[in-house]
């Protein structure tokens, strides 16, 4: 059996999880390609013109499985107990029907962390039944699916290169692993930085960050200029340390990872500086984004906000990539002539004032 899953969205954050858990099963994960101009040409025809990019990026990358016994489309509600995912997530795989090619069937499944792991199990039990198999095979496939996702969460702290990460995991659901019977967890490998170079941060959603054709290659772009550090680099009880400052608390799981990933940025003086990405369209994003642009001013952190969508150039990118990292540059270099804490700077605007000079 051969399951179409589309390389989009959640294949950013849950892949690693659905790979083992259809690895264990026998189960052949057949993903789609990497983006390109007639995929996203297929998802802006078949998503509505009100959705995000990155769910027309998904629609686009339905379209483009073939071949395939049937389109796997889970419904990820929540993957801990205190937040919800995006109310993209929520709404999949209806929202989507319309993108699914003609005769292919559709598997869905509903994971809800907020209701315990036990009721997790029990919907994937049921959702077993669908694919032939008995609840001790669910049981067998959701242990080695929890061991990937821990193995690859785990990882990012330490350094790792995603794209080779998600080659690793794909070539053990298509059996190229040392035999089908070893159910073993992939290697992850190790990026390695130069304590030499600028440090940027690049903070937002993994499904834009972390999608080249999207963003325009802007990760590329950055790493040849700059390390990079990502959100998926901070390890979760990191990031929940420093959303301990907040009034109250966020409602959206990526909203807690981008805020307390942004503000661990903020406030860690090996970051030369932070550039915000984010997509037309996104509801969270106009929220947290503001709350962490407003951390940033009060450090004095040099931060930029990159808006994309699917007219986006590649010139404007550029132009304002490089400037942003010259300023930064220069900054790095004369901070010492001129003071950029103080009582003449203004903690609100990061300007002078005169008056009190």
């Amino acid at each position: 059996m051969k399951i179409g899953f589309p390389r989009a969205l959640f294949y950013y954050d849950y892949f690693p999880f659905w790979a083992g858990f259809f690895h264990a099963l026998d189960i052949e994960v057949v993903t789609s390609s990497p983006t390109n101009r007639q995929i996203m040409e297929q998802g802006l025809k078949k998503a509505s013109d009100e959705t995000c990019l990155p769910l027309k990026l998904l629609a686009g990358h339905i379209q483009a499985l073939e071949k395939v016994d049937a389109i796997f489309l889970p419904r990820m509600v929540s993957v801990d107990a205190d937040s919800y995912n995006c109310p993209k997530f929520l709404g999949i795989p209806e929202s989507l029907f319309p993108a699914v090619p003609a005769g292919i069937p559709v598997l869905t499944v509903t994971v809800n962390w907020k209701k315990g792991k036990s009721q997790v199990l029990k919907d994937l039990q049921v959702f077993g039944l669908e694919l032939g198999k008995g609840k001790a095979d669910i049981r067998k496939a959701f242990t080695l699916g929890q061991e990937w996702q821990k193995r690859y969460q785990d990882s990012s702290g330490t350094g790792w290169n995603f794209e080779e990460s998600m080659r690793e995991i794909g070539s053990a659901t298509k059996g190229l692993m040392a035999s089908q019977k070893d159910k073993s967890i992939p290697r992850i490998p190790v990026r390695v930085q130069n304590p030499d170079r600028l440090r940027i941060a690049l903070v937002g959603h993994s499904y834009l960050t972390h999608e080249p054709y999207a963003n325009l290659n802007l990760l590329g772009r950055l790493h040849e200029k700059a390390e990079v550090e990502l959100v998926q680099h901070v390890k979760q009880e990191e990031a929940d340390t420093h959303l301990l400052g907040l009034r109250k608390k966020l409602f959206w799981n990526h909203a807690k990872q981008i805020v307390g990933a942004g503000n661990k940025f903020v406030t860690d003086p090996k970051i030369d500086g932070i550039i915000y990405l984010s997509c037309f369209g996104c509801g969270t994003d106009s929220m947290i984004q503001e709350l962490l642009a407003r951390f940033a001013r009060e450090r004095h952190k040099p931060y930029m906000v990159i808006t994309l969508d699917e007219h986006s150039g590649e010139a404007g990118l550029v132009t304002r990539l490089e400037a942003f990292l010259d300023m930064v540059e220069r900054r790095k270099v004369h901070e010492g002539y001129v003071s950029a804490h103080g009582e003449c700077l203004d903690r609100d605007s990061n300007t002078l004032r005169i008056p009190q000079c």
